[in-house]
């Protein structure tokens, strides 16, 4: 399996990707990334990534001294089977 990567700008939705002799009359898979430069983008998965991390410090502090016992010494051999 032979591999090319070359970036290319879609001009109204149609893309031309010129390839080498060795590749004509071949049939080949063509997958198509963007290259994450969507500043836009990015900022919004930040957002969300953001988001999503409170939501489980919030969740998990919300947990956080419920114990009944808390002062109860616990070992690495106090498993048990559910």
């Amino acid at each position: 399996m032979e591999a090319i990567k070359t970036k290319a700008i879609a001009h109204k939705g149609v893309l031309t990707i010129p390839v080498p002799k060795e590749f004509e009359e071949k049939e080949l898979d063509v997958i198509i990334l963007s290259d994450g430069n969507n500043k836009v983008e990015n900022e919004n998965m930040e957002e969300k990534g953001k988001k999503q991390h409170e939501e489980k410090v919030r969740t998990l502090m919300s947990i956080v001294g419920t114990a009944k016992y808390p002062d109860f010494p616990v070992t690495k051999y106090d498993v048990y089977d559910q």
